[in-house]
């Protein structure tokens, strides 16, 4: 995914959008365990700031995943925003701040690390078919968005029970 930037980088205040569509494994490292699966496509506009090109725009793909509640399959659409700035690799040694920023050669920005980084940073931390998920009994294993089920679900931890004991004398 590389954009050439030589018509927008010749007036400042310049524009030019773009648009890809690639399979998320070729964006991806094949070793990594990743969230999304299929294609994604990726929207965006490049800008003249006039010290900086300014990259923005949005990440839209599926994923197909399970509930870590109830561990459902089901599939989910996935939208992510984007935005980085970018500097030409002759202004890096004039710059003392190499870290904070990205640079280009030539005529072309190269988005793919931008988008790696973007979707492994918005892999969600638990992942829910529905809010109010209830998941699954601890003891039988049944799934408690189908139907209730008449299990005892206060179990207590046998390392605290002796803290339980306490409780109950009040």
């Amino acid at each position: 995914m590389k954009i050439n930037v030589t018509q927008v980088r010749l007036a400042m205040g310049g524009r030019q959008p773009f648009c890809f569509t690639s399979p998320v494994r070729e964006v991806v490292d094949a070793h990594d365990h990743f969230w999304l699966d299929g294609d994604i496509q990726v929207e965006g506009e490049v800008v003249n700031d006039g010290l900086v090109l300014s990259v923005t725009g949005t990440i839209t793909g599926s994923a197909d995943t399970s509930c870590h509640r109830c561990l459902k399959q089901f599939q989910r659409p996935v939208k992510v925003s984007f935005k980085e700035n970018y500097l030409p690799e002759e202004s890096k040694d004039q710059s003392g701040d190499d870290d904070d920023n990205a640079y280009f050669s030539g005529e072309e920005i190269d988005i793919i690390p931008l988008i790696r980084d973007t979707l492994l940073l918005s892999e969600p931390l638990k992942i829910l078919c529905a809010e109010n998920c209830k998941g699954l009994c601890l003891k039988c294993g049944a799934d408690l968005n189908v139907s209730p089920c008449d299990c005892d679900r206060d179990i207590i931890d046998p390392r605290l029970a002796a803290l339980q004991k306490l409780l109950n004398k009040n």
